[in-house]
């Protein structure tokens, strides 16, 4: 059994943390793997949604540190830096990225999780960033992520205190875009269908712009010639077309 299973199925790639005896904690071997998968799927152009989720009914114990205890040898600071590199290769993709959570999200979890534009979980998800009370400081690039997403206020909350938070907080936070009412699977299949059929250099340039405003990079003069590009696309010209079917349909009600 790998400890990361990664599936396509057409426009839709997944990468299942798959370790449920650790309710998939973050080895270094795991955090490897996710590095090298986001570097194959940013080469692969049939990809347009990535989804991140954990096996079992759990997304993440948080990082295995008994295991990152086991390298620390004469390249510590570069396994310590394996999740950073993890997190960043999630964000730096090209296409969209989906975390589906469900049970535990702890930790080096909420890292990799944040780190994708879309985060949905069911309502029974429990989050915890133990790092502190563990007697370890935030890493891989956490705190700013974290303030980025939630504000300096709750994020210095949720990080000093290490305290659990259900769903509905999380939710409130801004952690997650939302909570799915029932099973994972059925509300997952309907967003990733939803977004999977958007023309994928309109996704692209979408994704783009996201990556520009959180880097601090945006410049809206670029918008008019990617929306010029975008009309002369025969995939969104073909969208345009059925959505003003539909448009015209709906007014002959």
């Amino acid at each position: 059994m790998t400890e990361l299973d990664v599936k396509r199925d057409g426009a839709v790639a997944r990468l299942i943390l798959n370790g449920p005896e650790m309710r998939n904690a973050l080895s270094p071997a795991v955090l490897r793997a996710v590095v090298d998968a986001c570097a194959e799927l940013a080469t692969d152009d049939e990809v347009r949604v990535v989804v991140l989720r954990g096996a079992a009914g759990t997304f993440s114990a948080g990082a295995n540190l008994p295991t990152f205890m086991a390298e620390l040898g004469g390249k510590a600071e570069e396994t310590c830096d394996l999740g950073r590199r993890a997190a960043e290769a999630l964000a730096a993709l090209p296409q969209i990225t989906v975390a589906a959570i469900e049970g535990h999200c702890v930790g080096g979890g909420v890292v990799l999780a944040a780190a994708c534009d879309v985060r949905e979980c069911t309502a029974s998800a429990m989050f915890c960033i133990p790092e502190l009370e563990i007697g370890i400081p935030l890493a891989w690039g956490a705190t700013e992520r974290l303030v980025q997403l939630l504000g300096e206020t709750a994020a210095i909350d949720l990080i000093l205190t290490s305290r659990r938070f259900d769903a509905s907080e999380a939710a409130r936070l801004g952690l997650v875009t939302r909570v799915v009412e029932g099973p994972m699977d059925e509300a997952l299949a309907a967003l990733v269908d939803v977004i999977a059929v958007r023309p994928a250099g309109t996704l692209r340039t979408t994704k783009r712009q996201l990556m520009a405003i959180r880097t601090g990079r945006f410049d809206a003069s670029a918008d008019a010639a990617a929306l010029v590009s975008a009309l002369a696309d025969p995939e969104t010209q073909q969208a345009a077309q059925r959505y003003m079917a539909r448009r015209l349909a709906k007014k002959r009600r």
